[in-house]
């Protein structure tokens, strides 16, 4: 774990060196809009018997573009995980701010196709447990059972297509795997989560 922290902590910094210099070369656009969409989520390592939980993640995205080259985006997201545990549908709920570098496969068009990677940063706001179609009861003394923050790395392929001048149609579906133990209680708890994301981006 603590050699995968390394990696990301030196791809980081690689990155924005990276669009610093291409920023000489070519036009820089800045960029920003909504996105939302649906996370699929569970746990790992020393939990056994969970399923995935389905639920929401939304926030906003703030690009900053190399034109026909590579980008790099920063988000603030309202990240619904968690998992259904033995017939509980737990829900630990994080504000995620995932940084992450883009990879053009085409250097122009009105549709092009992307990889990313970047470390995640999740802070978590609350936590809910929910039995059968009863309501989630909140779990007033969450910080006593989970830890506030979760570290971890997140990489995926997205579709950017023209709609109007400088705005954008952004599809997005990446994974992230944390590196955190989520929990205070004994053994190692980590999350894991599908997100699938649609957005519109404007240019500034």
């Amino acid at each position: 774990m603590k050699k995968r922290v390394k990696i990301l902590l030196i791809i980081t910094p690689l990155l924005f060196s990276l669009s610093h210099l291409s920023a000489q070369v070519y036009q820089s656009v800045w960029s920003f809009g909504p996105e939302l969409g649906l996370n699929i989520s569970n746990y790992g390592h020393d939990v056994s018997g969970n399923s995935n939980r389905a639920g929401f993640i939304g926030g906003a995205s703030l690009t900053y573009s190399v034109e026909n080259t590579h980008a790099l985006t920063a988000k603030v997201l309202y990240a619904q995980k968690g998992a259904n545990i033995n017939g509980v549908k737990q829900a630990l709920n994080y504000i995620e701010v995932p940084l992450i570098g883009r990879f053009f496969f085409n250097r122009e068009g009105k549709c092009r196709p992307n990889v990313f990677l970047g470390p995640s940063f999740g802070f978590l706001v609350n936590a809910t447990n929910k039995v059968g179609e009863n309501n989630p009861a909140v779990i007033t003394n969450f910080r006593d059972h989970y830890k506030t923050f979760d570290f971890g790395a997140t990489g995926g392929l997205g579709l950017n297509f023209l709609i109007a001048r400088e705005t954008r149609l952004i599809l997005d579906g990446r994974y992230t795997y944390g590196f955190s133990d989520v929990t205070k209680a004994s053994g190692y708890v980590n999350n894991k989560a599908l997100s699938l994301t649609a957005g519109v981006t404007f240019g500034l």
